[in-house]
């Protein structure tokens, strides 16, 4: 039975993300699972229509399903780079869902695997003098609890916020908790599958930024702009998502 593996990301325009990142997990996908058609598939129209300006062509999951069963595959395991079931993994990935379709579920998920948050950390090192502050997107429209029970596992020298700001942790829910941790030095970091703009604008941005913010209020403050997935033991976790899903173990 021919069988194939479609990994979906969000997408991004930048082609060092998607050649560093993307393409990498891809590669090491194919390696782990060679007898496996692997292609990849992103879930944002705005970066599809952007890379086809480009003349580089990248379809969504459900195209790239479509396409596979015409050419007569019989198995597709979709997985998702999305950290958390949220709206865009709802509305774009788990409609996927077929007999003949096994979407992987995100790895931050309810309950929260310990395991899979200790590697987040290893990845976001910080110093002894610092407090960690990881930033994830949120939702304009419904909150999604992930964040609140990553917090109540970090500890009162890490922080969860997220970018949006009417959705929680927000800004002013973080400084809250700066404020009583006694924090003078800040590291910041993407939970973030890929950082991309998100990182620039955003997080480290010149204005309005969290970082401009912050140094506004007086701390010290440190930022990381790679997201998750540029990390190698990161993306093992998606392998290792995945080999549970194919060979039930």
């Amino acid at each position: 039975m021919r069988s194939a593996i479609i990994l979906a990301s969000f997408g991004s325009a930048d082609d060092s993300i998607r050649e560093k990142i993307f393409d990498k997990l891809a590669a090491e996908i194919k390696e782990k699972f060679s007898a496996y058609e692997v292609r990849q598939a992103f879930t944002s129209n705005f970066m599809i229509k952007k890379l086809a300006a480009r003349g580089i062509l990248i379809a969504t999951p459900a195209e790239e399903i479509s396409k596979l069963r015409a050419e007569g595959f019989k198995k597709i395991f979709l997985l998702s780079t999305h950290l958390t079931a949220g709206e865009e993994f709802d509305n774009k990935i788990k409609i996927c869902a077929a007999p003949d379709v096994e979407i992987t579920p995100p790895l931050i998920g309810e309950p929260i695997d310990k395991k899979i948050f200790a590697t987040i950390l290893d990845c976001f090192k910080k110093s002894d003098d610092e407090d960690l502050i990881l930033i994830g997107h949120g939702s304009p429209h419904r909150h999604n609890p992930v964040y609140e029970n990553l917090q109540k596992l970090a500890g009162e020298k890490i922080h969860v916020g997220v970018i949006e700001e009417n959705d929680t942790p927000n800004f002013s829910d973080v400084v809250k908790r700066l404020k009583n941790s006694g924090a003078k030095k800040i590291l910041l970091a993407p939970l973030l599958f890929n950082g991309g703009v998100h990182v620039a604008k955003d997080i480290a941005g010149e204005k309005n930024s969290w970082k401009a913010k912050l140094s506004a209020l007086g701390y010290e403050v440190r930022v990381i702009r790679d997201g998750l997935g540029s990390f190698e033991n990161f993306r093992e976790l998606y392998i290792k998502n995945l080999e549970v899903r194919i060979n039930g173990k």
